[in-house]
């Protein structure tokens, strides 16, 4: 595909027929992309052989949550980086720091073989730097396209959620085979060589160091206090809204990561093979929302979000009613199913409404910060909901959970609509 040429000047390229069409964003696609098949096959690689050598799922779960308080701590760092420096030169150090660790860790697993130590060890290390990568992307996609417009961006982000949902589903559909037929080592050598074309592809993107012009921070607490001072002095609607999205991160990390498994296996005790089926439609509907986002983002503003809440909502509504009233169990799964696709979709329109909008709120040298935050905010609504969510569903019915969640998602629409007007006045 040919495209014309690009400038070096921090995204300002020629005039073309679609700015999407640019040859940095497809080599910033390709390298998220890779970056993340190599990620994601390497955890489950990681997950299976734990099973495997020590029998229990805790254990490899225990590592995860382990994993994600460094994280939290440690992502703003990733967006005083990604606001100080160039951010091509971030993700390709990120990325072959990503690849050299996997390698050390083979080399370890060679000669010393099983090692939950180092397993351990490793996927902490990895969580770090990929919550330090999120922003780092989240700051480029403005760079490169703020003159073209929020549509511009929406549309940016629909391919960027696509390449994430895509990227997701292949090493879930392929990971079992794989790991069955070659086990953990090969696997691993997968995700270095991931890991290292990611980081070659990027090398490149062109793009300058961000614009600090007007930033006064002479340090990484200065940049992150006038973060905070942009957010809770200049501009509250943006912060109101980063707590919002982790309000309903909350809601969607502990009812449909904790609750439809939980439901699914354990409540109607479908085995592995069906509810394979219904997580698979489940990661579909994903791409199908970043895919219908992308159709229609000259139709998205802010203005709309609050209908997207409602629609989340509604989702969950005959989830509730399923697992109240007594149908058959194939009902149920159905219901479930289905209604967990709509969240999905809802949820990912709702994101390529809200995320563009916040970027594109936030100057040049304090996009990187901002979105940094609202990655810690997101990380720590997500074990909040798991752990909230584990224990009402072993307290409470499932049906009164969910209509609990209901209730929570109608709640949320009323402080969304009073940001969107915000945001649209």
């Amino acid at each position: 595909m040919s495209v014309p040429a690009v400038s070096t000047d921090s995204g300002r390229r020629a005039p073309q027929s679609d700015p999407l069409r640019s040859r940095s964003f497809a080599l910033l696609l390709a390298g998220l992309g890779i970056s993340l098949f190599g990620n994601l096959m390497l955890r489950f690689a990681m997950s299976m052989w734990v099973l495997d050598e020590t029998g229990s799922a805790a254990a490899f779960a225990s590592i995860l949550t382990a994993s994600v308080i460094p994280t939290i701590v440690l992502s703003p760092l990733g967006g005083v980086l990604a606001d100080r420096m160039n951010r091509r030169t971030i993700m390709v150090a990120l990325d072959a720091t990503s690849a050299a660790i996997v390698l050390a860790c083979a080399l370890v697993f060679s000669v010393t073989g099983f090692n939950l130590a180092a397993i351990a060890a490793m996927q902490v290390t990895l969580a770090v730097l990929d919550a330090m990568e999120t922003p780092t992307v989240q700051a480029a996609l403005p760079q490169l396209f703020r003159e073209h417009g929020e549509e511009t961006m929406r549309r940016a982000m629909a391919a960027v959620n696509m390449v994430n949902q895509a990227g997701t589903l292949v090493p879930a559909l392929l990971g079992g085979v794989l790991y069955s037929l070659v086990g953990a080592a090969p696997m691993m050598r997968i995700a270095v060589a991931g890991f290292a074309t990611a980081a070659v592809v990027e090398c490149f993107i062109q793009l300058d160091a961000p614009d600090r012009s007007g930033q006064r921070s002479s340090s990484p607490v200065d940049d992150m206090r006038e973060a905070a001072r942009f957010l809770t002095r200049e501009r509250p609607h943006i912060f109101r809204l980063l707590l919002i999205c982790g309000a309903l991160n909350f809601l969607v990390t502990g009812y449909a990561e904790v609750g439809f498994p939980y439901m699914v296996r354990t409540l109607l005790g479908f085995d592995a093979g069906a509810y394979g089926v219904a997580y698979a439609l489940v990661g579909v509907s994903g791409l199908v929302g970043a895919l219908a986002g992308g159709m229609v983002a000259s139709r998205l503003s802010m203005r709309r979000f609050p209908l997207t809440i409602l629609a989340f909502a509604l989702t969950i509504l005959p989830q509730a009613l399923a697992m109240m009233l007594p149908v058959p169990a194939t009902v149920r799964l159905a219901a479930l199913t289905a209604g967990t696709c709509g969240t999905m979709v809802s949820i990912c329109i709702s994101n390529l409404i809200s995320v563009p909008a916040i970027q594109m709120s936030c100057p040049e040298g304090l996009t990187g910060k901002v979105m940094s935050l609202a990655l810690s905010c997101s990380l720590c609504a997500q074990p909040l909901g798991q752990i909230t969510y584990g224990l009402a569903y072993g307290a409470l019915p499932a049906g009164v959970v969910l209509f609990a969640t209901f209730a929570l998602a109608l709640l949320c629409a009323v402080p969304v609509a009073r940001v969107a007007d915000r945001f649209e006045a």
